[in-house]
């Protein structure tokens, strides 16, 4: 009697044994097989070029710093110039799918440029249908293409 207890407790630990192995392969093999698709925040940097509605050129090169405590910091090169770049810090936040930015530009003249922008975000990591705004100051309006999060 006692060597068929062994007998029994030892077949049923060895497929106990099987049982958890196998259970731990499957979520292994699970998840090597339905990996989700990459998922990138809000915040970080993102690199894209913009246009300006009143002034014809090319696609100009612009990049956005977002931080996690709600500030961004914003840098374009200035249309007409060979390296010259504004710089712009301000706010940020993201309702939905909704990004919108509103930030201050301290002119090279000594006057200031205040902008607000709106792009929609998708965490595959772009933006589109970037538009921006000047409230205060030249009075442009622009659009934004190919926003990117580059890391």
């Amino acid at each position: 009697m006692k060597k068929l207890f062994m007998a029994s407790l030892a077949l049923t630990t060895f497929a106990a044994s099987v049982a958890l192995f196998q259970m731990t392969s499957c979520k292994k093999s699970v998840a090597q097989t339905n990996c989700p698709t990459a998922t990138y925040p809000v915040t970080g940097l993102w690199e894209g070029t913009y246009q300006t509605d009143q002034v014809s050129h090319a696609a100009t090169y612009t990049s956005m710093a977002i931080y996690p405590d709600g500030t961004i910091i914003r840098r374009a090169k200035i249309v007409g110039t060979a390296n010259d770049y504004a710089l712009t810090r301000g706010t940020w936040k993201l309702t939905g799918s909704a990004f919108e930015y509103r930030d201050t530009t301290l002119l090279y003249s000594g006057g200031t440029v205040v902008e607000k922008g709106t792009l929609t975000f998708s965490n595959n990591g772009t933006f589109a249908n970037g538009t921006w705004q000047d409230l205060i100051g030249q009075s442009y309006t622009g659009t934004y293409q190919n926003v990117k999060r580059i890391n």
